[in-house]
């Protein structure tokens, strides 16, 4: 039962809604500069791809055995504490992970500890926060809160990457120390929040049973297993290139900086691409929407084999964010219009296993392969990767639902799948216009 009176309608009166804001812009700007600042630690420590490959497999790898049990813990407890408890870890985490570069401590043990520490941390925080901006925002304002939200997680990842690889030049522990200081601030942030929604309601299921019930929903769900599917794969594709296009930048001599700067345009494709989707979603049905941004994918990154240079390697990199993010509203659509409030913990653990459980692989392969081959070799191999998920991304007939789905009256998920995704993109199209646009 909720405990504190109805948000206000107006997102800029909403003081909880902008704490979650303010602190998890922050939070994702410290993310940002550590992430880039990692893979250029471990090629100054080691000089070996591969370790950077393995690093990144472990930080990622962590965080996807994490999101099982991290989604029963966001469906059982009360999320604010979830959340509380899982950024103050961060926070003693990487302060922990600062002092050690400082020190000089960067052996491939401490930087693989740290990142399974990070990450079974952060898989409980992502499970939480979504049904708590539920919990700040009145639904008539959710399709805008999310909007938002993406927007300024965005603006921070394009800032992140270039304050990263400036500190970096500057000390190679700078960066991990302003990841410590931004989870810091976060955790106040979630400290001032009014809201006290308490332990969800509803029946309790077994640990075990929870554990597996977001991936049983899934499966059920035609529509979200397709689409989880296809994006899991792509996942494990643009991990391979990102990591091939860091090293291929770092073997041409680039510096740190330029290296963040690379990472930063990708942000500000991501950026564009989350202000471009609800007219994209307007013009185009969801089906053509996945494939268009599929075969745009496949292009761009077998662009990189034939120009490997690092400024082209940036624009490059940016268009492929952009078709990411213009597809990804799609998914996220369909999740929320099909996924029950009581669910969501647990189907959003679902899909983040699904998620997290393939970059590693993709780092892992490229970090083998730019051992074995030239860049360019590498790109094109993601490429056809990402052609042949372009052809098998989910059609109009699967949107529509031609075949039954089988879930229960307790899974909650409503019928009409197509109609309900392409409703959706209207929406979040209407609420991003201005008053007098819509008027027109």
């Amino acid at each position: 039962m909720r405990r504190t009176p109805p948000p206000p309608d107006s997102l800029r009166r909403n003081r909880d809604f902008q704490l979650l804001c303010t602190g998890q812009g922050l939070s994702l700007l410290g993310s940002g500069a550590s992430a880039i600042a990692l893979p250029l630690l471990v090629l100054q420590a080691t000089g070996s791809a591969l370790h950077v490959g393995l690093v990144e497999a472990v930080w990622t790898g962590s965080l996807a055995l994490a999101c099982l049990p991290a989604g029963p813990l966001a469906d059982r407890f009360d999320r604010r504490t979830v959340l509380l408890v899982c950024e103050a870890g961060r926070a003693v985490a990487s302060t922990a992970l600062a002092a050690a570069v400082l020190a000089g401590f960067t052996s491939l043990p401490v930087l693989l500890a740290a990142g399974a520490v990070l990450g079974f941390l952060t898989a409980p925080f992502n499970a939480a926060l979504l049904p708590l901006v539920r919990e700040v925002v009145p639904e008539s304002k959710l399709a805008t809160a999310l909007a938002v939200n993406q927007v300024r997680g965005q603006a921070a990842y394009l800032l992140g990457p270039v304050v990263g690889g400036a500190l970096f030049s500057a000390g190679a522990s700078w960066p991990f120390w302003l990841d410590s200081a931004s989870y810091t601030t976060s955790t106040c942030c979630l400290l001032a929040l009014r809201v006290r929604p308490g332990a969800p309601g509803g029946a309790r299921e077994g640990w075990w049973s929870s554990f597996t019930s977001g991936l049983r929903f899934l499966w059920r769900q035609r529509l979200l297993r397709r689409l989880t599917l296809v994006a899991s794969a792509q996942n494990f594709a643009f991990d391979g290139v990102y990591l091939a296009i860091v090293v291929t930048s770092a073997r041409q001599g680039a510096s740190a900086l330029s290296v963040g700067m690379i990472t930063a345009a990708s942000a500000a494709g991501a950026m564009t691409g989350v202000v471009l989707a609800p007219l994209a979603g307007r013009r185009l049905s969801p089906s053509r929407l996945l494939l268009l941004t599929g075969v745009v994918c496949a292009a761009l990154v077998g662009a990189m084999a034939l120009a490997p240079e690092a400024a082209t390697l940036a624009v490059l990199l940016s268009g492929c964010a952009l078709a990411v993010a213009v597809s990804g509203s799609v998914m996220t659509l369909a999740r929320l219009l099909h996924t029950p409030a009581g669910l969501q913990g647990r189907v959003n653990s679902a899909i983040g296993l699904m998620f997290m459980a393939t970059p590693p692989l993709g780092a892992a392969l490229a970090g083998v392969l730019l051992e074995e081959l030239p860049g360019p070799a590498v790109f094109l191999l993601f490429a056809g990767l990402l052609a042949g998920l372009a052809v098998v991304s989910p059609g109009e007939g699967t949107f529509r639902g031609t075949e039954s789905e089988e879930a229960g009256p307790s899974d909650g998920a409503e019928a009409g799948s197509y109609e309900g995704v392409e409703a959706g993109l209207r929406d979040a199209r209407e609420a991003s216009d201005p008053p007098a646009a819509r008027g027109r």
